[in-house]
């Protein structure tokens, strides 16, 4: 299944580039990857900066901590596909640097391996005494 992605993204690559380089010519297709490899290093240089804004963000409880992680991962592979040469590749790294469009990414792929985390609240006050006994069978 995975040469199956492969194959799709790199036909998607191959076109995307073509299309750019007929529209804007080869040396509007160089520098577009020049730019935006520049830019992808730019962006991870400064990730740390944008990971202490966010960090902030959850200790005053605008965003959770899967949020956090999720935003942080994303703006990475995101800076990580802009220095990758193409221009796919540079679309969707820069759909991943908007938080909104990575949070949506999250959910689709982090969301299978979600472990449930919240902290039971017993609001009622009813509580259950339950002991079990475990009944050993004899033998002979």
């Amino acid at each position: 299944m995975g040469l199956l992605y492969f194959l799709a993204y790199l036909f998607l690559e191959i076109l995307f580039s073509y299309e750019f380089a007929k529209l804007f010519t080869p040396i509007g297709l160089f520098l577009e990857v020049i730019l935006t490899a520049m830019a992808g290093i730019t962006i991870i240089r400064t990730l740390n900066f944008s990971m202490y804004e966010s960090m902030q963000r959850v200790l005053r409880r605008e965003i959770s901590e899967e949020e956090f992680i999720s935003i942080g991962l994303f703006k990475f592979i995101g800076a990580v596909l802009l220095f990758i040469p193409g221009v796919f590749s540079d679309f969707v790294g820069i759909l991943l640097m908007f938080e909104p469009i990575a949070r949506w990414f999250a959910k689709k792929i982090l969301l299978k391996n979600r472990v449930y985390t919240d902290i039971y609240d017993d609001t009622d006050g009813e509580i259950i005494d339950v002991e079990i006994i475990e009944e050993i069978p004899k033998k002979g």
